[in-house]
């Protein structure tokens, strides 16, 4: 996994990050100490018209269906300059339990898309488990479909673009380590993460796909 505060790698088994100190104690720290819930689809920005969230539900359901091992999750939400999404990620993957989510699809299996509405940025959290099968390159080309509906505000249609993105990039995965067993194990010992899409240069392109990280900690979801 990756620090979701400076992005460098961390022993999923570290406590804190070795790099520059961040922990869990710190993230709650800011967000809280508390286990909060939330919905699959957690529109705390209220962005959302009922026509969106319908649509969006269906495409839930429809990935549960696929991935039944997988738990897939969306935060809207209108954060203020202190927070970043990727320790607020970080945070929910501890914290926070899914309303309605069964206990075969824990938090370290956890796909979750957050969206901050004042920045119109996006990013991408994922359980140690989720890190397996979502690879670095596939998680830029899901937020990077989204870039244009994020800078027009249609949330609705950037996390329904991005989920299908996220679906197909599932598919492709699962068919590759069903012919490559080998590989599905030796990634389960490493624990592998999906490095940070940075937002570090205002003439980058990734600058609204902010990071995407792989950021829970064993045993605290």
């Amino acid at each position: 996994m990756k620090c979701p505060h400076c992005s460098r790698p961390v022993d999923h088994e570290a406590e804190t990050c070795y790099s520059c100190g961040y922990s869990l104690t710190l993230a709650e720290s800011v967000f809280g100490r508390n286990f909060v819930q939330m919905n699959r689809l957690h529109d705390a920005a209220h962005c959302l018209r009922k026509p969106e969230r319908d649509a969006l539900e269906d495409i839930f359901d429809q990935m549960e269906m696929r991935f039944p091992q997988l738990l897939f999750c969306v935060y809207l939400g209108a954060l203020n300059d202190q927070v970043r999404l990727n320790e607020l990620g970080f945070w929910l993957l501890n914290h926070a339990e899914v309303r309605g989510a069964d206990f075969a699809r824990p938090n370290e299996n956890a796909v979750l898309v957050l969206i901050d509405v004042n920045t119109k940025q996006a990013g991408i959290s994922l359980g140690y488990f989720s890190e397996i099968l979502l690879p670095e390159d596939e998680g830029y080309r899901c937020l990077q479909a989204a870039r244009p509906f994020l800078v027009n505000a249609a949330y609705g249609q950037a996390v329904a673009t991005m989920f299908r993105k996220i679906g197909r990039a599932l598919s492709r995965r699962a068919r590759y380590l069903k012919r490559n067993p080998a590989e599905l194990e030796e990634a389960i010992k490493r624990r592998p993460t999906v490095p940070s899409v940075s937002d570090s240069k205002a003439d980058d392109e990734r600058d609204n796909l902010m990071i995407v990280e792989g950021s829970v900690v064993p045993g605290r979801s």
